[in-house]
Order: structure tokens, then sequence, then C-alpha cells
């Protein structure tokens, strides 16, 4: 009973980890332009830095404030 108890123990362990893993990678949102110049909010952060125009932002909100208030291209 009591090793049971502790697979037991162990899995809740595990799982919550694995949990608070994934929503911690999330908590980085940027502003980025693709080859065809639209913006948008992204939760990665780009692989190439050209393409990032702000960031990194902690909430999505602040991304998307932070997406409107940047000029449109060619002006």
């Amino acid at each position: 009973m009591k090793r049971a108890l502790r697979f037991l123990v162990v899995m809740v362990a595990l799982v919550a980890f694995a949990g608070a893993t994934v929503a911690m990678a999330a908590t980085e949102f940027y502003v980025v332009k693709d080859a065809q110049g639209k913006m948008a909010v992204v939760d990665k952060k780009p692989e190439d830095p050209k393409s990032m125009v702000k960031g990194p932002f902690k909430t999505k909100e602040e991304a998307e404030k932070a997406l409107k208030a940047v000029p449109p291209a060619g002006k």
C-alpha cells in the first residue's frame, strides 16, 4: 500500500511540474513582421532577429497594444 501511495504522489508531482513548465513557456510575446510585411503577435521568439519588431512583452495584451502603436510601413 505504501508503495502505491508513493507512486501516486510521484506521478501527481510529475504532472504538476509538466503543467507548470508548459504554462511558463508562453510567458513572453513578441511583435513580428513576416516576409510580406504583415505584423502579428506571437508567443515564441522568432528565429530571425530581423523579423522581430518589438518585445518581449509579459502579456499578450501588452504586445497587442504595441502592435497597434507601430506605424504602418512606408510612413
